[in-house]
């Protein structure tokens, strides 16, 4: 109700209806928490460029929430969605998710602009088109995250995934800390490559549902 109150006079939903540096409510509560303490702090993260992992793999992959697809119910079932140069590039029917890499960290891999990629860790590994581009941190890449189709290119075997699903490449270790739920998508480190094994074509999802579709009708 307070909130809600100091929102409708323009005020900040905090005890002082202010922008606070240091937390009253959080110094009240929990003046000692480690992970989320009543002033902002920076904490390296468990798998970035100061990890030992940083070692095997290079690049940071950050995965925000999809521009242009929400979640996987539109891309795996309208097409059109893939008509969009930054969501999606079909090559041979299979739509590839776009990841977006610096022309630096590109041009050391030999990557470039439409190549089909292989990026992976010690999770797993999946197939892209990479988009090399200025617009981000050079030793970062970006691959919109939580509408990958998981298509694996050996249906029914733990092979590479031809959709672009980077929830194969991310941790499922949940944010530290006894009051902070949440999961840690961007603390990802990653490699990538040109993928110079033959492609295969299509997808096996929709051969499936219009084999369905054909029989319902």
């Amino acid at each position: 109700m307070v909130r809600d109150e100091c929102m409708a006079e323009g005020k900040l939903g905090t005890r002082t209806g202010k922008i606070e540096f240091v937390s009253e409510l959080l110094e009240e509560k929990e003046p000692n928490d480690p992970v989320r303490g009543p002033m902002a702090f920076y904490k390296p993260s468990r798998e970035g460029h100061c990890s030992p992992l940083y070692e095997k793999y290079k690049l940071q992959l950050i995965t925000p929430h999809p521009r242009f697809g929400f979640h996987t119910q539109y891309d795996q079932h309208n097409k059109w969605l893939w008509e969009v140069p930054e969501h999606r590039q079909v090559v041979d029917g299979m739509p590839y998710a776009i990841i977006r890499i610096h022309p630096r960290r590109a041009a050391e891999r030999g990557i470039h602009d439409r190549d089909i990629v292989r990026v992976w860790n010690d999770r797993g590994e999946i197939l892209c088109m990479a988009k090399v581009t200025n617009r981000l941190e050079e030793h970062t890449v970006h691959l919109y995250g939580s509408s990958g189709m998981y298509e694996p290119a050996e249906p029914g075997k733990n092979s590479i995934d031809k959709g672009g699903c980077a929830n194969i490449l991310t941790s499922p270790d949940m944010i530290e800390g006894r009051h902070i739920p949440g999961m840690t998508p961007n603390s990802t480190l990653v490699e990538m490559e040109v993928y110079k094994q033959p492609l295969k074509p299509g997808m096996v999802l929709n051969e499936l549902l219009e084999k369905a579709n054909g029989e319902v009708k």
